[in-house]
C-alpha cells in the first residue's frame, strides 16, 4: 500500500512531459534567470570558464532534480504549464537561448546593445506561443 499521507501529483507525467513542464517551474526559472546574470556578468569581466560553469551546470542540475524528483502534476494543469506544453512553444526554446548567446556575446564585448537586444529575444522566445495561440 503506500502511505496514505503522501501527497499525490494531480496528474501524473511521462518522462517527455516533466522535461517540458518543469521549465516554468518559480525555482527552475529563478536559477536560469540568476545563473544567466551572473555569468553575464563573468563574462564582462572575460572569465570565460567560470561563467560557462555558472551558466551551465546549475540549471542541468536543478533541471535533472526537478524532472526526476519533483511532482509537477500540478504545474502542468496551470496556465502556464499548458502553455509550455504546447507543440507551438517548443520552437521557443532554440528562441530564448539564442537571446541568451546575444546577451552573452554583448557581455563578452562589454557592449550593452547586445545584451538588450537578448534579453529582448529571450521575451519574444517566452511570448512566441502566446501570439501564435491570440492568432489561432
Amino acid at each position: 500500500m503506500g502511505n496514505p499521507n503522501a501527497r499525490r501529483s494531480a496528474l501524473p507525467l511521462a518522462f517527455r512531459e516533466r522535461i517540458v513542464i518543469h521549465q516554468v517551474h518559480p525555482v527552475k526559472l529563478a536559477t536560469d534567470w540568476l545563473t544567466g546574470i551572473a555569468s553575464g556578468w563573468l563574462l564582462w569581466n572575460h572569465e570565460l570558464v567560470p561563467a560557462l560553469i555558472v551558466g551551465f551546470v546549475p540549471s542541468i542540475v536543478v533541471s535533472l532534480y526537478m524532472i526526476v524528483r519533483v511532482d509537477l502534476g500540478r504545474l502542468a494543469q496551470t496556465r502556464l504549464g499548458r502553455y509550455v506544453a504546447s507543440p507551438r512553444t517548443r520552437p521557443s526554446d532554440g528562441i530564448r537561448f539564442l537571446g541568451l548567446l546575444i546577451a552573452w556575446w554583448g557581455a563578452w564585448s562589454n557592449s550593452l546593445l547586445p545584451i538588450v537586444a537578448g534579453l529582448a529575444v529571450i521575451l519574444i522566445g517566452w511570448g512566441k506561443g502566446l501570439l501564435a495561440r491570440r492568432t489561432a
